[in-house]
């Protein structure tokens, strides 16, 4: 009688055979980073407004308003004094929106960028309400449901909300070295620029993408 013999390896070879493969790093991102092309987007479609502003005369300055130089850059205070809607308020109108949605996704993910600071979650949550404060005033006044004369505060208030979280994430990330200290010294002249009642918001706006170049050429962190 003959007696078979097993061979140890046998049963291994008769396993099933799985592959013990490491998950890895994702090679596809699943959230995409934007920065590079938002730090570039956001000034340029915040210049465009500024030059579409000002050809449609939609940047007349209140003197009388503490807040006066904010509402021509807003362009929603100048958009809501505007007697008729011609094409180029409305356009000027919607590259606001667009420009500020863009800096408020900008926040978000230079908010995720950072490593120390729990400034993340207010900080976007600020810029969120900034921007939809802005979306929501204009899309207001082209519905009607808003008179033609806005306070500028209220015109401007979610531009400024989202430029002030915008500051707090550049600030920082500066902090943590993440980002120049030239760059945010840039941007802080920008921001003046900005709110300075002359109507200089193309200005602001070219050295606002200036001070943001780093951003278009940083790598997304390991």
């Amino acid at each position: 009688m003959t007696t078979s013999t097993l061979d140890p390896a046998g049963p291994a070879s008769l396993a099933p055979s799985t592959s013990t493969r490491a998950p890895g790093r994702a090679t596809t991102h699943t959230t995409a980073d934007h920065l590079p092309l938002l730090a570039l987007l956001a000034p340029l479609l915040l210049f465009a407004h500024g030059i579409v502003a000002w050809v449609d005369g939609l940047d007349t300055l209140d003197d009388t308003s503490p807040l006066g130089g904010l509402g021509g850059l807003g362009g929603l205070g100048g958009l809501a004094a505007a007697r008729d809607q011609s094409a180029l308020s409305v356009t000027a109108g919607a590259l606001l929106v667009l420009s500020v949605g863009g800096f408020a996704w900008l926040t978000a993910g230079l908010c995720a960028r950072l490593r120390h600071l729990p400034l993340a979650t207010p900080t976007v949550l600020l810029a969120a309400f900034g921007a939809g404060a802005t979306g929501a005033v204009w899309l207001g006044h082209l519905a009607g449901l808003l008179g033609d004369t806005i306070p500028s505060a209220l015109s401007s208030g979610g531009a400024v909300l989202t430029g002030v979280a915008l500051a707090i994430a550049l600030i920082a990330l500066t902090l943590e070295g993440r980002l120049p200290a030239g760059s945010l010294a840039l941007a802080g002249l920008a921001g003046a620029v900005l709110l300075l009642p002359w109507g200089l918001g193309p200005l602001g706006s070219l050295l606002l993408l200036i001070a943001l170049g780093p951003l278009t050429r940083q790598a997304e962190p390991a």
